[in-house]
């Protein structure tokens, strides 16, 4: 006689694992829709900071809209997760949203300094275009504190760009600004170092956030 196993864990783990296959997936698709826009915005914000004054209010807006796309990817990303995965999907999935969340870290980051505007806290006030509405609303998005630590120590190294941008064309008044928001907000991440066991990839980013700001030291002298 042929015996017969029922377990109904088994059933049930298989149906978890293949939700939490799905959700994955998705995530990695998603972001590099997300990690596209944030690249783009960095590099109008960049654009807008090399041009001369009085021409760089297109690349800004591309910069803001190119940020604010980004924002509403994710945005509406985490929400499906929450709908299709169930409420544990930022436990249990926060790992797979790290880069998408701190390249929208760093492209509002970058375009705020650049603009002289506040950095953006964890959740990320910014404008979407409801279908319901003509003009854009205002929304939020919220990311992870991992991802908000890594996204602003990558917004320290772009400031070094910023800076040799401004030099360039001849705003050393600009760059000795940016140099203090870029300075002021490494003193703030730096303390982060003593949990470098704790978190992947923490040390060697801080690492370089410092060699950046002391590149960028040398330049505005």
């Amino acid at each position: 006689m042929v015996r017969k196993y029922a377990i109904p864990e088994l059933d049930a783990t298989f149906t978890d694992l293949k939700v939490f296959a799905s959700a994955r997936q998705l995530i990695i698709v998603e972001s590099k829709d997300i990690v596209k826009e944030c690249r783009e915005s960095i590099t109008a914000a960049h654009s807008a900071n090399a041009a001369i004054p009085g021409n760089q209010e297109d690349a800004l807006k591309e910069a803001q809209e190119k940020a604010e796309k980004a924002g509403e990817i994710l945005k509406k990303l985490q929400k499906r997760m929450k709908s299709d995965y169930g409420r544990f999907w930022s436990q249990d999935l926060s790992e797979f949203f790290l880069n998408a969340e701190q390249e929208v870290v760093e492209a509002f980051s970058t375009l705020a300094v650049i603009k002289q505007e506040e950095i953006p806290p964890k959740v990320i006030t910014f404008r979407i275009q409801d279908p319901d509405s003509f003009p854009k609303v205002k929304t939020t998005v919220k990311v992870s504190d991992l991802a908000y630590i890594f996204g602003l120590l990558d917004c320290v190294g772009e400031l070094k760009r910023v800076i040799m941008d401004s030099l360039n064309r001849d705003d050393s008044d600009f760059a000795k600004n940016v140099f203090i928001d870029m300075q002021e907000l490494f003193k703030k991440l730096e303390p982060l170092t003593q949990f470098s066991n704790s978190f992947h990839y923490l040390k060697p980013k801080i690492d370089a956030a410092r060699y950046a700001v002391n590149d960028a030291k040398k330049l505005v002298r």
